[in-house]
């Protein structure tokens, strides 16, 4: 007899392990869970957890780095070995150690494709209380999520940019007002709240674009806020059919390999966020020492604790 997940594993339906006849899937033979570190050594960024539960996203956001990543397979697929997955995340969690978290959202955004898969590891977190799920999104479809027993232990991260820069960059995914109306849902249900700004990108009119989403964020009041700039591989342009564009603001190659604006206009992208976002928990995304140097925000960022 095959040992139970977890206590009460028979409250899982038999249908709640199934994915929709509409999503692509496909078994997974390596493991789902892995420590993500950061190669290039040029970067400051912690290593944290993730879970490769989906690959790809139905965004397809110009800018997106899954598209060099996956080398232009545009169509998302699921992993349809749920329980295997589910058996993982388990003796994942039974870790006796410091307080661990998550991420369920680099190689996909955590509810755009399916939301099952997100309604089974959410109760699995809120049975223990030492370590936390990560979702990551720019999805606004969060309803099947308001009612679920969290326990406090998932945090909803959703990523935004100004309507400016959306429209142009972003366009199959919700409008940013739609996202942050989903985030006040989520906070109404009690869930942990984090913010993502990334990549800000120097469009015409920035400055007033960005101060107008930061007073929206503020108003959230989330945990924290994880700021980055625009920073592309450029795979991202060999494989991406929309990425043209957006290449025109990069002029800078870094020593990770990233084509960036000029580090002059990201730090100025960063301290008028930092000077709106005043009182909240403000971190840096995958940025070189130079500009934590200059700025000193926040160790803290999205993926760790």
């Amino acid at each position: 007899m095959e040992k139970p997940l977890f206590p009460g594993e028979n409250l899982l339906r038999a249908e709640s392990l199934s994915l929709p006849a509409s999503i692509a899937k496909r078994r997974r033979v390596s493991p789902f869970i892995r420590l993500f570190r950061e190669h290039s050594g040029k970067l400051l960024c912690p290593s944290f957890w993730m879970l490769a539960w989906a690959n790809g996203c139905p965004y397809h956001c110009s800018y997106c780095y899954l598209q060099g990543t996956f080398k232009g397979e545009t169509d998302p697929i699921v992993f349809s070995n749920l329980k295997d997955m589910l058996r993982e995340v388990s003796r994942w969690l039974a870790y006796p150690g410091e307080t661990r978290l998550l991420n369920t959202g680099e190689l996909c955004d955590s509810l755009a494709i399916t939301d099952v898969v997100m309604k089974l590891l959410i109760p699995l977190f809120g049975r223990q209380s030492r370590h936390k799920l990560l979702l990551l999104t720019k999805s606004d479809r969060v309803d099947g999520l308001l009612k679920l027993p969290h326990n406090g232990q998932t945090i909803i991260s959703f990523s935004l940019n100004p309507p400016e820069v959306s429209r142009l960059y972003e366009p199959d995914a919700p409008p940013p007002g739609k996202r942050l109306e989903a985030a006040r849902k989520c906070v109404r249900a009690g869930y942990r709240l984090r913010i993502r700004v990334d990549p800000m990108i120097p469009v015409e009119g920035w400055r007033k674009a960005y101060s107008r989403l930061a007073e929206e964020i503020a108003e959230l009041k989330p945990e924290r806020v994880t700021l980055g700039c625009l920073r592309l591989y450029p795979s991202v342009k060999a494989f991406s059919q929309r990425s043209k564009a957006v290449f025109q603001y990069v002029s800078e190659r870094t020593p990770d390999g990233r084509f960036r604006p000029p580090e002059k206009t990201r730090i100025e992208m960063y301290q008028l966020m930092l000077s709106k976002l005043q009182g909240l928990e403000v971190g840096i995304c995958k940025e070189l020492p130079s500009i934590h140097e200059a700025l000193k925000p926040s160790p803290l960022c999205n993926c760790i604790p």
